[in-house]
């Protein structure tokens, strides 16, 4: 009996030791242990899926710079294997990683480059996300304007490339400013078009951080009723993805998301009076939290005091708050600390401790008051760079403009006069062209009126030897420089009747009328002063012509000869040939 009992002994002691050999192996083998330990020989993309799944494992807790060299090493894996998705991820993750660590030097030397890197590849969404964070960034700094003209700025970028995620990005970014200045209204419209820009898009990261948001907002704005529905259409949202990737045969990592997203069912619950539903969603949310980092516990811990606060629990509730404020300070988070110490005091007041809550009071008000005078300065400090910076660029652009016209009022000048040339040029062959054929006009004319004037009478008809009296005596006399010359005084210097005249005339010249006629005899006579009589003004020569009106000389001399009387004496001065009547 005592060998048996003994041999019981001996083998539960040796299950028990192999039990706790194979638990601490256990232990020793995590998955991230694991995956470490595969990673020497996996190449291609398993390499790139083991570091993915390691930097998601390093980023649930708070180790910096185990996070940072998880996200260079897949950077930098991802560049050697030419995978432009992973690098953006990865430089994306880098970017959020800064800034929830509040490194924000560290980030403002990184952020140009990443934006420049993602803007080259078309990395559109990682783009948005990076530019986001770097307003995000602005907003912290208390410098509202400048975060402003970047949302704009971003605005107008994803509206030119009619990129939807970009103006989701951009409307969720004006939710946070609006946010900021407690324009909850107006800031709950933004986050809606983000929601409804967002809820397109493949990638959900955006849009469950706006859910948050949202409900931070109808939270402050007391809006629980909205708020209950926004977070359960929330948690819908996770469920759904969760489904569709498990459904590819991925198992995401959602236990963050669903944290925040129960811990606005908390507030959205016990606002509205149900506490049972409340608690039971305050449960899920602390398991959750557990191994999260430290930003995910300040969360826990404030919405944990307002839960016992609410319950009447207010030791908890100040335990609670008193725990959160520590972790804050030792965070260097010290605006958001405030706000817990102002929460304790409330606490406090409600607890019937009036005296250390009007102390905390005091403390919180004297602290808000320097960093109202604070922020009251730095945004004097940034209009003022504002102004600067307008200025000096208006200044550029007045000097670039003044540059602009001047180079175009220069090239328009150069135009005009190389047009002038050119136009001068081509107008003066052909008003030399012209000349030449009207003086072959005039010639031709001169000839047939000359062969009547020799030709025997009898080989004339009544008309032909009147037109010849006609010619005859205007070359004799030039009655026709008499500017009130008519037909009547033409017949009856002719000696004959109008009605004949203008017959004679007729058709002997192609069908003109008296005064037609009379009018050429005026231009040839002109045409031949402007060539010989050079001391002659050209208004001079009208005259001499019998032209009584300037507007008729020019407007005939131009229908006759086809130019100008000033440019028929330039061409005229280039002829060795005089114009004869």
């Amino acid at each position: 009996m005592t060998n048996k009992f003994f041999k019981i002994i001996v083998f539960l002691c040796y299950f028990i030791l192999t039990l706790c050999i194979n638990v601490t192996i256990a232990n020793e083998q995590s998955p991230l242990d694991s995956l470490q330990k595969t990673l020497p020989t996996l190449k291609g993309e398993d390499r790139l899926n083991a570091l993915t799944d390691i930097l998601a494992l390093i980023a649930m807790g708070d180790d910096l710079h185990a996070e940072l060299t998880a996200i260079e090493h897949l950077r930098s894996e991802a560049a050697q294997q030419g995978n432009v998705d992973i690098e953006s991820q990865a430089r994306e993750k880098q970017v959020f990683c800064l800034y929830n660590y509040n490194m924000y030097d560290e980030l403002e030397m990184v952020l140009p480059d990443h934006l420049k890197f993602l803007a080259k590849h078309k990395q559109w969404d990682n783009y948005y996300n990076c530019w986001e964070a770097k307003i995000e960034l602005l907003i912290y700094a208390d410098k509202t304007q400048t975060a402003i003209r970047e949302t704009e700025l971003m605005y107008e970028d994803a509206k030119l490339r009619n990129n939807n995620y970009g103006l989701g990005v951009s409307a969720h970014t004006l939710g946070i400013l609006y946010q900021t200045q407690q324009r909850y209204d107006l800031a709950i419209k933004s986050f809606n078009e983000a929601i409804e820009r967002l809820t397109k898009e493949e990638n959900i990261s955006l849009l469950l951080s706006t859910y948050n948001v949202l409900c931070e907002t109808l939270d402050a704005n007391y809006q629980y009723a909205q708020m209950l529905a926004m977070a359960e259409k929330w948690e819908a949202t996770i469920d759904n993805y969760k489904l569709e990737r498990e459904k590819l045969g991925y198992t995401p990592m959602l236990n963050g998301r669903y944290m925040y997203c129960y811990l606005a069912l908390v507030v959205a619950h016990f606002n509205s009076g149900n506490t049972v539903q409340a608690e039971y969603y305050m449960d899920i949310a602390e398991e959750l939290a557990e191994g999260r980092s430290m930003i995910s516990q300040f969360k826990l811990l404030h919405v944990q005091t307002r839960l016992f606060e609410h319950l009447g629990q207010y030791d908890k509730a100040i335990a609670c708050a008193d725990t959160n404020y520590q972790r804050m300070l030792s965070f260097g988070d010290s605006i958001s600390s405030l706000t817990v110490l102002e929460n304790k005091a409330r606490i406090l007041r409600k607890a019937g401790k009036g005296m250390e809550a009007a102390l905390m009071y005091e403390t919180v008000m004297m602290a808000k008051d320097s960093l109202r005078n604070l922020n009251m300065a730095a945004q004097l400090d940034e209009l003022r760079t504002i102004y600067e910076v307008d200025k000096l660029i208006l200044e550029n652009q007045i000097s670039k403009s003044r540059l602009i016209i001047l180079f175009i009022i220069s090239i328009f000048l150069i135009l005009l006069v190389v047009g002038y040339i050119f136009y001068t040029v081509r107008l003066n062959r052909k008003n030399k062209i012209l000349f030449e054929k009207i003086r072959r006009t005039q010639q031709a004319e001169t000839q047939a009126e000359k062969a009547i004037e020799h030709a025997p009478e009898k080989s004339l008809s009544k008309e032909q030897l009147l037109f010849r009296k006609l010619n005859s005596l205007l070359d004799k006399t030039h009655s026709f420089t008499d500017p009130k010359l008519g037909r009547k005084d033409l017949s009856d210097l002719l000696g004959t009747n109008s009605t004949y005249l203008a017959n004679a005339i007729k058709e002997c010249s192609d069908g003109m009328s008296v005064n037609e006629y009379i009018n050429r005899i005026r231009l040839v006579y002109a045409g031949n002063l402007l060539l010989e009589a050079s001391q002659l003004t050209i208004d001079a020569v009208g005259e001499d012509a019998g032209f009584n009106s300037r507007s008729t000389y020019y407007r005939l001399f131009r229908d006759y000869y086809g130019m100008s009387p000033s440019e028929f004496r330039k061409i005229s001065k280039q002829s060795v040939r005089k114009i004869t009547i």
